[in-house]
C-alpha cells in the first residue's frame, strides 16, 4: 500500500489497541471516554503544546503570540490558522455493526477515535507534540482480518481560507528518500497590533490526504501519519525553513514521536497534579482543569495564558487579571516553571505598561486590561481599558506570591524589581489624601464586579493598591517612606453598623457579577476578623449573579472553609464545578454552557479550591507555607503530587482524619523545612524521603532555624 504524509511507509504495530508505545487505558480520572462527540462541537477536547493547540475536528489551528486586528473594526484577536489536521475518517462497513468510542487521555495527552467491526478495528489519534513544539500529529492505527478490503474515505476541515493571514502556496523540495508530495503555504497577518509593529509570518508545511484508501485484509497491523508543522518569525527569520525543517525531521522516524510526545507529558504530570479517590467526576475535572491549563502554557515560550486557553479565541485570546489571580495560584505551588513564564510576559511588557501610564497622566506603569503581543491596550471596550485598574495590583500580587513561594531571591532582585517599582509608583500617583475622610482615596475606577462600572473606592481595589505599596516598601532597597504612608493610611470602605464591606462607596446592595469584596479574605488575606469575614459571605453569596463567571463559587467555597462553615462550603464546592462539560471535561463560562469556552479561568478557580481550600494551604509571607487538610466531598483520599516550596518538592496526601507529608526531593542549594504542629509546639525536621504522618489540623511548614528539633 502507498504511504500518506510523512513519505514513510506503514509502519507495523504490536497489536490493535496497543499500536506502537501507547497502551490504552480504560475510563479513569484521567482517560474520558464517550461513544459519541458532544452535539455542541465548542465542548470537543483540544490538544496543544503551549505553543499550538486546536480543538480536534475544527478547521482552525492557533498559534501562541500570533494575533491579527487593531481597530475598533477589527480589533486584535487570535489569528486564525486553517487545520490540516483535522481529518474525518469514514469506511464503507455498516455503521450497524461498528463500535465507535472517543476517547481524550490527559495523561498522555493525546485525543483518540476508536472504531470496532468484527474483525477490523481502527485507531485514531491527535496529538499537538510536547517535546516538537512545532508538530501537530494525527496517526491511524489499522487491523483488518476480514476477507474482503475496506474503504477508508479521508476528509480534512480546512475550512475557508483565513481572513486573518494573506496565505500563498510555496513550492518546497520533497523530504530526501520519499516520495510523498509536501505541501506547505505561508504568510503574514494582514493588520499589525500598532501601526509601527513588525507584521508576524506564518508558515505550515504538511503532507498530501488523499481521500480515499483501500485497506487490505493482513494478519499485521498498519499505520499511517499524517503530521503537519507551524512555524512563525517570532521563532526564525526564515520561518518558511523552520516549518519544512520540523516536518523534515518528523517524517524521518514518526514511529518515534508518540514515545517522546507522551514520555514529556508524563514528566509534566509527575511535576505537579492533585489527584482525588472516591469520585470519578470530581477526578476528571480535576485532571481535565490541570491539562487544558498545561497544554496552553509551555516555559521555553514567554506568553501568557488567556481565559479561553490556547486552543480558542474566547476573549480574542487576550491576558487578563484572569492570568495572575485564577490560573497562576495553582502553578505558583505544582509548576513554578510555568508560573514564572505567566510572569515573564509581564515583565517583558513593562514599558507599554509605563508608555499607557503616562498617556494617561499616571506614573509607573500601567498594565492593561486585555494585552496580545506588544503589551499594548487591546481591549475593545474603553471603560474597562481606562477604569479597571486593579490588574497593577494584581500582577504585583502574583510577583510576591511566587517570591515567598520559591524564596528565590535572586529571581526578585534581577527580574522583578523593576515591575515592583512601577507599580507602587502606579498607586502613588492614582491615591489622592482626603481631608476629610483622613485618609487617601482612589476614585474612577472599575472593580472586578463589572457591573458596578465607575466607582470611587472599589474596596478590592484600595485593597490590592495597598498590598501592592507594602510589597515595594518591603522589598525594594530605597523604598520611598511615601509608599508606607499611603498603604498604612489607604481608605477601604466598612460599613460598622453592619459589619461588612461594602463593593465600594455608595454601594446600594445591587447584584454583583463575580467575586469581589469576597477576594478580601481569599487571596488577598486582608487582615480582618473570621466574624467581618463571615459577615463579607452572608452578604454577597444571595447578591451574586448566580449565572456568572465559573471561578467565583470556588471563592465562596474556600471562604466558607476559612470560617468553619463546612455546610455551606460544601454546596459552593459542589456548584462550581458543574461548568465542566462530560465527556470532555470543557469548561464553558456560564453554567448553562454560555460564554467562553475552554474556560480556564474558571478551572484555574476551580483548582485553587482543593489546594487553598480543603488542602488549606497559604503561602504566608516569606517564610511559612500553611496546612490545614480537609477532604473534600466525595473523596475518600485527595494527594498533591510535586508542591515546591523553597525549593523542597513536597506531596501531600489527606484522608479522612490523617494526612502524610513526604519530601521527594531538595534543590542542592535549597533549605531544610521543618513541620510545626500549632496545636502542641512540636517540631519535625522534614528530611528527604521519610513520610510523616499528622493529624488532619492546622501545622506550619518553613524553614529550619535550629537544626536539633524532633526526629
Amino acid at each position: 500500500m502507498a504511504s500518506v504524509l510523512a513519505a514513510v511507509g506503514l509502519a507495523v504495530a504490536v497489536a490493535v489497541f496497543s499500536f506502537g508505545h501507547v497502551v490504552v487505558a480504560a475510563p479513569n480520572s484521567t482517560n474520558f471516554e464517550s461513544s459519541a462527540l458532544p452535539s455542541d462541537p465548542r465542548l470537543n477536547p483540544s490538544v496543544g503544546n503551549g505553543y499550538l493547540a486546536t480543538t480536534v475536528f475544527s478547521d482552525t489551528v492557533y498559534v501562541s503570540g500570533i494575533y491579527n486586528g487593531r481597530s475598533t473594526k477589527t480589533p486584535s484577536h487570535r489569528a486564525r490558522i486553517p487545520s490540516t489536521s483535522a481529518i474525518v475518517l469514514r469506511t464503507n462497513l455498516s455503521s450497524n455493526a461498528t463500535e465507535k468510542i472517543f476517547s481524550l487521555n490527559v495523561e498522555q495527552g493525546v485525543f483518540y477515535h476508536r472504531f470496532l467491526a468484527g474483525n477490523f478495528s481502527l485507531e485514531h489519534r491527535i496529538y499537538a507534540h510536547r517535546v516538537y513544539k512545532h508538530l501537530l500529529v494525527t496517526e491511524v492505527a489499522l487491523k483488518n482480518t476480514l476477507r474482503d478490503p475496506v474503504r477508508l474515505n479521508l476528509t480534512n476541515a480546512f475550512g475557508p481560507p483565513s481572513a486573518d493571514i494573506e496565505f500563498e502556496r510555496v513550492e518546497l523540495p520533497r523530504s530526501s528518500g520519499h516520495d510523498a508530495k509536501i505541501n506547505a503555504m505561508s504568510g503574514y497577518i494582514r493588520i499589525t497590533e500598532e501601526p509601527d509593529s513588525a507584521k508576524l509570518g506564518v508558515a505550515v508545511v504538511w503532507g498530501d490526504i488523499p481521500s480515499q484508501m483501500v485497506i487490505q485484509s493482513s494478519p499485521e497491523p498498519q499505520i499511517l501519519y499524517f503530521i503537519t508543522a507551524i512555524a512563525t518569525s517570532l521563532d526564525a527569520k526564515d520561518f518558511v525553513t523552520r516549518a519544512h525543517e520540523a516536518y523534515s525531521v518528523a517524517s524521518q522516524k514518526p514511529e518515534m514521536l508518540i514515545a517522546s510526545h507522551v514520555k514529556a507529558w508524563k514528566e509534566l504530570w509527575d511535576a505537579g497534579r492533585i489527584e482525588v479517590d472516591g469520585d470519578l467526576n470530581l477526578a476528571q475535572t480535576i485532571s481535565g482543569s490541570l491539562y487544558y491549563t498545561l497544554s496552553s502554557l509551555r516555559s521555553s515560550r514567554v506568553f501568557g495564558l488567556s481565559p479561553g486557553g490556547l486552543a480558542t479565541n474566547g476573549y480574542n485570546g487576550h491576558v487578563f487579571w484572569d492570568q495572575e489571580t485564577w490560573m497562576f495560584p495553582p502553578l505558583v505551588l505544582l509548576h513554578q516553571d510555568l508560573a514564572r513564564t505567566c510572569l515573564s510576559y509581564r515583565f517583558e511588557r513593562l514599558q507599554a505598561a509605563k508608555e499607557k501610564s503616562k498617556k494617561y497622566g499616571f506614573k509607573g506603569a500601567m498594565f492593561p486590561w486585555e494585552s496580545a503581543l506588544t503589551g499594548s491596550e487591546v481591549c475593545p471596550g474603553e471603560i474597562y481599558s481606562d477604569y479597571e485598574q486593579h490588574i497593577v495590583g494584581d500582577i504585583a500580587f502574583a510577583v510576591k506570591q511566587l517570591w515567598a513561594a520559591s524564596g528565590d531571591q535572586h529571581w526578585l532582585e534581577n527580574e522583578a524589581f523593576p515591575l515592583i517599582k512601577a507599580t507602587a509608583e502606579f498607586w502613588v500617583s492614582r491615591a489622592v489624601y482626603n481631608d476629610s475622610q483622613k485618609a487617601y482615596v482612589i476614585c474612577n475606577v472599575m472593580p472586578p464586579d463589572e457591573y458596578a462600572e465607575v466607582v470611587n473606592n472599589s474596596a478590592y481595589t484600595n485593597t490590592i493598591a495597598k498590598l501592592n505599596l507594602e510589597f515595594a516598601y518591603e522589598v525594594l532597597p530605597n523604598a520611598s517612606d511615601s509608599w508606607k504612608t499611603i498603604a498604612e493610611n489607604m481608605y477601604v470602605p466598612f460599613d460598622v453598623t453592619n459589619n461588612y464591606h461594602p463593593e465600594y462607596d455608595g454601594y446600594q446592595g445591587g447584584e454583583v457579577k463575580q467575586a469581589d469584596v469576597i477576594l478580601l479574605g481569599f487571596p488577598l488575606m486582608a487582615n480582618m476578623s473570621l466574624n467581618v469575614r463571615r459577615s463579607d459571605l452572608r452578604f454577597y453569596e444571595p447578591r451574586t449573579n448566580p449565572r456568572g463567571p465559573a471561578m467565583t463559587k470556588s471563592m465562596f467555597a474556600i471562604g466558607w472553609l476559612d470560617v468553619g462553615d463546612y455546610a455551606r462550603a460544601e454546596s459552593s464546592f459542589n456548584e462550581s464545578f458543574v461548568n465542566a462539560k462530560a465527556p470532555f471535561m470543557v469548561w464553558t463560562e456560564e453554567a448553562d454552557g454560555g460564554g467562553a469556552v475552554n474556560f480556564i479561568t474558571g478551572a484555574g478557580g476551580f483548582l485553587q479550591s482543593l489546594l487553598y481550600g480543603y488542602g488549606g494551604m497559604r503561602i504566608h509571607g516569606q517564610s511559612q507555607l500553611l496546612f490545614n487538610p480537609r477532604l473534600p466531598p466525595g473523596a475518600t483520599q485527595m494527594r498533591f503530587k510535586g508542591v515546591d516550596y523553597h525549593g523542597n518538592i513536597i506531596d501531600f496526601a489527606i484522608g479522612r482524619s490523617e494526612s502524610e507529608l513526604l519530601v521527594q526531593s531538595r534543590a542542592q542549594s535549597a533549605p531544610f523545612l521543618q513541620l510545626v504542629i500549632l496545636s502542641t509546639g512540636n517540631k519535625y525536621r522534614l528530611e528527604t524521603g521519610i513520610k510523616v504522618g499528622i493529624s488532619n489540623e492546622l501545622v506550619v511548614i518553613e524553614e529550619i532555624a535550629d537544626y536539633f528539633v524532633n526526629a
